[in-house]
């Protein structure tokens, strides 16, 4: 007698061969989700570890240029007290700096804390074996340089340098304020506790070198490095990641083979997923969207918007009056030229947010190229515009641009105009304020010509 299967049973077969299927995609998938979650979790660790660097340096930024002004306060020649006292009243205010130091010409002259066995007081940075690239490097630049960690010969600990050179009006080197924070300050900060890292250094006064490590079996798990940027050098961070163990899903690999019901989950997960990609897939079209009419570098409309509006204005019936204005940012070229071009886009993403907190919410504000930017007030007179444009002009002329502590003054040439889709023609409105703006510019700059 044959073995007959009915549908139903079939059915049963079939689904129970489909599930088995999708199970094993289940946690093939699983491992590509983990590394996946990996890699999340290593971005998480670098901008956290990046967050608390920086914050550490900074704050020994600010303490060192504070302890300068309040020994500048007294000429540089502050006694031993009055040293300390200064001294003291800084280090009250921030846990970064494990030691203040001043070395007139080079030589440390005062130190705080003061220890008679671990005094690093008559050393000649000069001449210290170790230390001549970093201080000629921040005598050179007259700029505070970061060296670390290094051993500090002192005490051997394990510190960060921080120097700030001094200039008498004559620009002559005087001499150093220094401030030092031990590598525990900042090593007790990081999330990297419970982990195992590896950490290396790079500084002027020397090359790569290890700083902590205690990755004891390197093929226990993938190895994520990343780079964090400090003043003059970088630290090399190697983090270690769990591996991926398929023995940890064994019992419940067998117990879902053998549970029908695993299947219904499996679909549940599948129609979650769809649905979470539909959300993303939706998201995506919106940014996309978005980022088709913004600019890259200001985050305002683009050129491309602009024009959409123009067209749209033009091709209504509407027969209000509307105004337009052209600004030009002055002597741009001379601003990239001579700070650099990623202080050129500072201050172009800097005018674009006074330029957009001073127009209207009815405003539509767009660059229109490199320092070209474009205004639209929809029904809107050639006088209340020109209110819009010195509102502008004003806030621009006092506004102090700041680029890696320098101030840059700039100021924009405007041109106006006002017109009527029904009586006027969109090239000749674009060629009116391309000319006015010509107009600004010929005659003396910052200042707005209405046509």
């Amino acid at each position: 007698m044959k073995l007959k299967i009915t549908p139903s049973s079939l059915a049963i077969i079939v689904s129970l061969l489909l599930t088995l299927i999708a199970l094993e995609m289940f946690f093939l998938n699983e491992k590509k989700q983990f590394e996946l979650l990996n890699k999340k979790n290593d971005l998480v660790l670098e901008q956290g570890v990046s967050k608390i660097i920086n914050n550490e340096i900074n704050n020994m930024i600010i303490s060192l240029k504070t302890f300068n002004l309040l020994l500048k306060s007294k000429d540089y020649n502050a006694s031993a007290k009055d040293f300390e006292k200064l001294a003291k009243e800084v280090m009250a205010t921030n846990n970064s700096v494990s030691e203040l130091q001043f070395a007139p010409q080079g030589v440390i002259q005062f130190t705080y804390p003061y220890s008679k066995e671990n005094s690093a007081i008559g050393h000649d940075l000069n001449r210290l074996k170790g230390r001549h690239k970093g201080v000629l490097l921040s005598i050179d630049n007259q700029s505070l340089t970061l060296i670390g960690p290094v051993k500090l010969i002192q005490n051997d600990h394990l510190s960060f340098i921080l120097r700030l050179p001094l200039f008498n009006k004559q620009s002559e080197f005087i001499g150093f304020v220094i401030a030092i924070s031990d590598f525990e300050n900042i090593s007790n900060k990081l999330p990297l506790k419970k982990l195992a890292y590896k950490i290396q250094g790079f500084n002027p006064d020397g090359k790569i070198s290890t700083i902590f490590d205690n990755i004891i079996d390197k093929t226990a798990g993938t190895i994520n490095v990343f780079t964090v940027p400090v003043p003059n050098g970088k630290w090399l961070f190697s983090i270690q990641n769990k591996k991926y163990d398929p023995e940890n899903y064994f019992v419940i690999h067998v117990l879902l083979y053998l549970i029908v019901i695993a299947f219904f989950l499996y679909i549940y997960k599948r129609e979650r997923y769809l649905l979470l990609t539909n959300i993303y897939i939706n998201d995506t079209n919106y940014i996309l969207k978005h980022e088709a009419i913004t600019d890259e570098l200001t985050s305002i409309y683009n050129r491309r918007y602009m024009n959409k509006i123009m067209k749209q204005v033009f091709f209504s019936n509407v027969t209000s009056i509307h105004s337009i204005a052209f600004l030009d940012i002055d002597h741009f070229k001379i601003v990239n030229d001579t700070y650099g071009h990623d202080a050129g886009d500072e201050i172009l993403r800097v005018f674009a947010g006074i330029c957009s907190n001073n127009i209207r919410t009815s405003d539509i504000f767009a660059r229109w190229g490199g320092e070209e930017f474009i205004l639209f007030m929809d029904k809107t007179s050639r006088i209340h515009a020109e209110d819009v444009c010195y509102r502008i002009l004003r806030a621009v002329n006092q506004h102090s641009f700041l680029y890696n502590s320098q101030v840059i003054h700039i100021t924009v040439s405007i041109g106006l105009t006002s017109f009527s889709p029904k009586n006027d023609k969109i090239d000749a409105v674009f060629k009116n304020i391309d000319d006015a703006v010509y107009h600004s510019k010929k005659n003396g700059r910052n200042r707005i010509t209405v046509i």
